[in-house]
């Protein structure tokens, strides 16, 4: 099926038979029946027949058929955020007693699931080198029930061999998740390597217009009636049917918006790479990027996040550099229209900074689809400040 064809008409045409040209919001919690049979055959499919929004609602089915037909998977479920997709998704792999291996420096909230919470459950996880494949299959042990990946990694961009790990997993009976949120499925389809669940924080490219927070989780039929019937129904992390017409109009400009960031970040990666006062960029296409192999296998096109590591490693730098930015706005999250600057120290307390293990000098760019000129003008203005 082609991207048109997905973005425009599936799941709709069928839906409504006078054909509106944007689909309507069934913004009710509840449904009613004529009879007691037909609410009792509604209860029986509560994923794909209305009977509660807590279930399944009419305009989030829409949006969960063009997410799964754009990964390429069966079904898909979305989720009130990208960390409530990524709990539904691990929680529903494993069990006490059970190991995972997960990449090193994910997601923080990622991180925090693991470390916090499913150790308080006796679920044990060895983190790798988000850049050794080779590592994370040999991390596995007896008990090893889940590999997470994150291909790009966060704020580093490191790629895993999708491929390779998909076909260990598959052998030894072990589940694999990978976070997609930095390709978006226009850019990655992870299941089309045998990857068992792809998740996103649909906040970031798949809405686009920083205007909702949202999640999503795209899987077989088999895992997706697993993890409705349990962790989906059960956390009840569900997105409102408003929200989930807001990202139908945002997918309907996807590809126009990732072609344009990629173009502008391609521009600016380009006059940061050998910038003086940067030490390193981080950007899967540069060409210092030490894995372009895997990059030209899996990877269609950039999109616009990269991270720069400036030169002078003391705060006032980075603060003055952050400070005398204009277009690029300080902000956390990334995937609108916005560019957006998130410097590394934000998340460390003032007491950390002169600690050798602290990056305080990084700095996460986003590049949005303003003009790469203005841009990389903000950029020299900041520069040059330092």
């Amino acid at each position: 099926m082609d991207k048109d064809q997905i973005f425009y008409h599936l799941g709709e045409d069928e839906a409504f038979q006078d054909h509106p040209a944007s689909p309507p919001i069934y913004q009710t919690s509840n449904f009613t029946f004529g009879s007691l049979e037909e609410m009792a055959k509604s209860l029986q499919s509560e994923d794909k027949i209305p009977f509660y929004t807590r279930g399944a609602n009419p305009t989030t089915s829409i949006l969960q058929q063009k997410l799964a037909a754009l990964e390429n998977t069966e079904e898909a479920l979305v989720f009130g955020s990208g960390s409530a997709a990524i709990t539904a998704a691990v929680v529903s792999q494993v069990k006490a007693g059970d190991h995972m291996v997960c990449v090193d420096n994910p997601y923080s909230w990622t991180k925090k699931l693991i470390d916090k919470i499913l150790t308080r459950f006796n679920v044990a996880c060895t983190y790798v080198d988000p850049s050794d494949s080779q590592a994370m299959i040999d991390a596995c042990k007896d008990n090893t029930v889940l590999i997470y990946m994150e291909s790009p990694n966060s704020w580093t961009y490191e790629m895993q061999d999708i491929q390779l790990i998909a076909d260990f997993a598959k052998a030894n009976s072990i589940t694999t998740i990978l976070d997609n949120s930095c390709a978006s499925p226009l850019y990655q389809q992870p299941a089309t390597y045998g990857v068992d669940i792809i998740v996103h924080s649909a906040t970031k490219y798949l809405s686009g217009h920083s205007d909702m927070v949202a999640g999503a989780l795209c899987t077989s039929k088999a895992i997706y009636q697993k993890i409705f019937q349990g962790e989906f129904m059960t956390f009840g992390g569900i997105l409102s049917p408003f929200e989930s017409w807001l990202m139908i109009r945002s997918l309907r400009t996807l590809e126009m918006r990732m072609e344009c960031v990629t173009k502008n970040a391609l521009e600016v990666a380009d006059f940061l790479e050998n910038h003086p006062k940067v030490e390193r960029l981080f950007f899967t296409h540069s060409k210092s990027f030490a894995q372009g192999e895997l990059r030209d296998r899996y990877l269609k096109a950039a999109g616009g996040l990269m991270t720069i590591d400036l030169k002078e490693k003391d705060f006032s730098t980075t603060e003055n550099f952050c400070n005398t930015l204009e277009r690029f706005k300080l902000g956390c999250s990334w995937g609108g229209y916005e560019s957006l600057a998130f410097p590394a120290a934000t998340t460390m307390s003032s007491l950390n900074y002169d600690k050798a293990d602290t990056h305080v000098n990084r700095i996460r760019l986003y590049v949005g689809t303003e003009s790469h000129e203005a841009l990389i003008q903000d950029l020299t203005n900041a520069l040059n400040s330092i």
